[in-house]
């Protein structure tokens, strides 16, 4: 079967730098994906899918490279942000739906990004991503980087409950990402049971995108008279996913990062 364009070859991960080979490995599928002139709303999402696991999988190697791990995650944020317009326009059409509203439109266009030169910048700074494997790492390494990633993401959430604003709710989902993309990029190696439960982190994250999505469209709609039904609606949609995001919180971080550590170190 031919290989699925834009997918990432990813080997699986026995040591820590084999994190910055799997970084590498996403940052040439994202720039593939953008570079290959086809479905571009698609393209664009996948692409973006790609550059925050290789930015989540750097994170992880911080401790080890802090300078050199900042500089390339600079350049994929970079990256990330000239794509966020044209995501966030096909974000506010979803997030429309959702709540039964018309479509806005405007998620097909490029926005004057230079798609194809910017995949090939991508594929470019992938070389250089991979070359920043470690030669060695402490013992433990994985465990105590899942553990690590786990702990931010307890916190960032923990914030969030205390203030669930939209910097709160940014960052806790940001930190919440690191962690899913770390376990899932060790499934390998992940002892049977062990948590965090990827599954859980998943849904975590894909709910607070969705508030966070609302968010955007309620502050356009705001900037225009008569949309008051419109709002209602939104904001009730929003109380649901915020009930839902307690639920699930609860039952991601129900245990603590030592425990967490411990399980990983049988890997």
């Amino acid at each position: 079967m031919p290989r699925r364009r834009g997918r990432a070859r990813v080997r699986p991960i026995g040591e820590a730098k084999d994190l910055a080979l799997a970084a590498a490995a996403h940052a040439r599928a994202a720039g593939r994906l953008i570079g290959s002139g086809r479905d571009m709303v698609r393209a664009v999402h996948l692409a973006r899918r790609h550059i925050k696991r290789a930015r989540s999988l750097l994170r992880a190697l911080a401790p080890l490279s802090r300078e050199a791990v900042a500089r390339e995650n600079g350049f994929l944020r970079a990256f990330a942000h000239q794509l966020a317009p044209l995501r966030d326009a096909h974000a506010l059409e979803e997030a429309a739906r959702q709540v039964g509203l018309a479509a806005h439109g405007g998620a097909t266009q490029s926005g004057g990004v230079d798609l194809t030169a910017l995949g090939k910048a991508l594929q470019r700074q992938a070389r250089v991503i991979a070359r920043l494997a470690p030669a060695q790492a402490p013992r433990h390494f994985l465990a105590m980087a899942v553990a690590r990633s786990y702990r931010r993401a307890r916190r960032a959430y923990a914030r969030y409950e205390l203030d669930p604003g939209t910097e709160p709710l940014h960052e806790a989902r940001k930190r919440i990402k690191d962690c899913l993309h770390l376990v899932e990029a060790l499934a390998d190696r992940r002892p049977k049971r062990a948590p965090p439960k990827p599954g859980r982190l998943d849904e975590l994250g894909e709910q607070m995108g969705a508030i966070r999505d609302l968010d955007l469209l309620a502050h356009r709609l705001r900037r225009k008279a008569g949309n008051e039904t419109k709002l209602i609606r939104i904001a009730a949609r929003q109380t649901r996913l915020e009930r839902a995001v307690a639920r699930a919180g609860a039952r991601a971080f129900a245990d603590k990062p030592s425990a967490v550590e411990k399980a990983w170190r049988g890997a």
